[in-house]
């Protein structure tokens, strides 16, 4: 089928689903997406709490506690305890 091969340039696209999916739909923009990270565990945990931050005063708890959850992630990491 030309439609399952993509170098034909006529790959089909999977669907979206979920929250991005939905803001994507609502607004008729690209969902958000997550930039990388770089630098040491300290620095990607303070990188974290200064995004949980400014989602929480963008109004978004979801985001914020996202990024909370990688930053105490980033913390363990730091500290050499990465258990749950």
């Amino acid at each position: 089928m030309p439609f399952d091969h993509p170098a034909s340039g006529r790959a089909r696209r999977l669907p979206r689903f979920g929250k991005a999916a939905q803001q994507q739909a609502a607004q008729g923009t690209a969902a958000r997406a997550r930039p990388k990270v770089n630098g040491s565990a300290e620095q990607k945990h303070a990188q974290w709490l200064a995004r949980a931050s400014d989602a929480e005063r963008a109004g978004d708890s979801v985001e914020a506690e996202t990024c909370r959850q990688y930053a105490e992630h980033w913390f363990r990491a730091a500290h050499g305890r990465n258990e749950p």
